[in-house]
């Protein structure tokens, strides 16, 4: 079997399970607006975690490496303790990885996981700049939240043409061939 069939099956299961009640959206204004909302979202945590990261660590030790990696954590206040057993310094409450894969053709693959308490918050996948895999999960901290009293965006997006935003499911219009 193909790898594409393998990965409808499998988005397709994901859609069925979830949400067996759930009406598939494929408005394209709805869609357009859910994918921006999710991009946006994964953007904002992105920059945030990557602007209160500390300990950056790199493994570019020499030049022409075609796989870069870059690491960092985020400080910030566990939520879970009391005003008694909270630290007097901020702790690392999140860790980041950014990994950037030069391929012999010319073609840049990114990808970016953001992780909290073993749980990943943001997971994220492009290639020479577009994003073709995304997902971002509802947990996160005040390190990592959002500043705005915005709302917090939870789903996932593939290439393919599917999504999710919310607990509602979308799929891209197609033109008829």
């Amino acid at each position: 079997m193909s790898f594409r069939y393998c990965l409808g099956l499998a988005v397709g299961f994901c859609l069925s399970t979830s949400a067996a009640h759930a009406q598939l959206i494929t408005d394209t204004a709805q869609v357009n607006a859910a994918r921006d909302t999710l991009f946006r979202q994964a953007t904002t945590l992105r920059l945030q975690a990557q602007q209160r990261a500390y300990g950056i660590k790199n493994n570019l030790h020499g030049t022409g490496q075609r796989r870069h990696v870059i690491r960092g954590y985020v400080l910030g206040t566990p939520p879970n303790m009391s005003a008694v057993d909270k630290p007097s310094k901020p702790v690392p409450v999140a860790h980041w990885r950014h990994v950037t894969i030069y391929g012999y053709a010319g073609t840049v693959e990114e990808r970016f996981k953001l992780v909290q308490n073993g749980t990943p918050l943001l997971r994220e996948k492009r290639l020479n700049g577009a994003v073709t895999w995304l997902q971002i999960r509802p947990l996160a901290l005040d390190a990592v939240r959002p500043t705005s009293a915005a709302k917090r965006h939870t789903g996932f997006y593939v290439r393919e043409g599917y999504m999710s935003l919310d607990g509602k499911q979308y799929a891209f219009p197609r033109p008829l061939q």
